[in-house]
């Protein structure tokens, strides 16, 4: 199954103890990038929240965040802050010294609070912290298992939407190959009647070379050939599973270049317009593989 890398799932969750929500942003990023915002008493749960994610999610950024709210008529508080008054009572008589020395400076208290130690947290454990632990990951993995459902729906979304454009694709390059034997016909007719204007007389198996060398130049079959193989190999990425979005942009980039060479190489207008034409439906191909995981 195709997953796309943009999502996001929230579950809400009330207990006993106090209400809980945990919500799950999944993003576009190159690689797994996963960020984790949860309160100070619970930076234990990090480890194993990542490693579920992990487990599940191959590419993108990941940004979960909990929210929990413990009910006031709990027993305990889950963290309270302590100032060391004993530190701050030092640090202030010391400033005060230097001042002395100096006749500088003033004593601000927010410098004096952001001094190494002076503030820390007391965690007060719940009743029974290991059930709270439990229930918060149980909360947290049905959060995760609707975000990948998001993404799989997202994904066939964007599967269908390239699959679309593939086939438009296709029969432009149709439309191309169709045309390319009157476009060399043309050239070779168009060239025959210039040597006839500048020359009276020509070695006709020296023109016919020469001809052969422009026909050379100006045929696309090969690129046309090419396109449509890389076609053929998106269809065969979309049908198979896992992360395919890398597979995806390298062979993006094929279908560019060939297109590119498409339009260098056209001598036709028909065929320019259809070759833009073709790096419009690439470009929109590339807008939504860029989602995918």
């Amino acid at each position: 199954m195709i997953h796309s890398m943009t999502a996001f799932s929230r579950h809400e969750v009330k207990y006993t103890w106090g209400n809980v929500a945990w919500e799950i942003c999944s993003l576009n990023q190159r690689y797994l990038d996963i960020h984790i915002d949860l309160p100070k008493y619970l930076y234990g749960l990090s480890w194993v929240i990542r490693k579920n994610i992990k487990d599940s999610i191959i590419r993108g950024r990941i940004e979960c965040t909990l929210h929990i709210k413990i009910n006031n008529n709990c027993d305990n508080n889950t963290e309270s802050l302590i100032v060391n008054k004993q530190l701050v009572h030092d640090l202030v008589l010391s400033a005060k010294w230097i001042k002395t020395l100096t006749n500088e400076g003033e004593i601000n208290p927010i410098d004096i609070l952001s001094w190494p130690g002076v503030i820390t947290y007391k965690q007060n454990n719940l009743n029974n912290m290991n059930n709270v632990h439990s229930e918060l990951l149980i909360c947290f993995k049905e959060t995760l298992h609707h975000l990948i459902q998001n993404r799989e729906r997202e994904g066939i979304f964007l599967k269908n939407k390239i699959i679309e454009r593939l086939h438009l694709m296709y029969a432009e390059v149709n439309k191309i190959r169709q045309h390319i034997p009157n476009v060399l016909e043309y050239k070779r007719k168009t060239l025959l009647e210039q040597m006839k204007d500048v020359c009276i007389s020509s070695d006709p198996i020296r023109l016919e070379q020469e001809l052969l060398i422009v026909a050379q130049k100006i045929d696309i079959s090969e690129e046309v050939d090419r396109l449509i193989i890389h076609i053929k190999e998106m269809h065969r990425i979309l049908d198979g599973n896992g992360a395919v979005g890398r597979r995806l942009d390298f062979i993006i980039q094929e279908l560019h270049r060939e297109a590119n060479t498409l339009t260098s190489k056209s001598i036709n207008s028909y065929i320019t317009q259809l070759a833009i034409s073709l790096k419009i439906l690439i470009e929109q191909i590339r807008e939504q593989a860029q989602n995918i995981e």
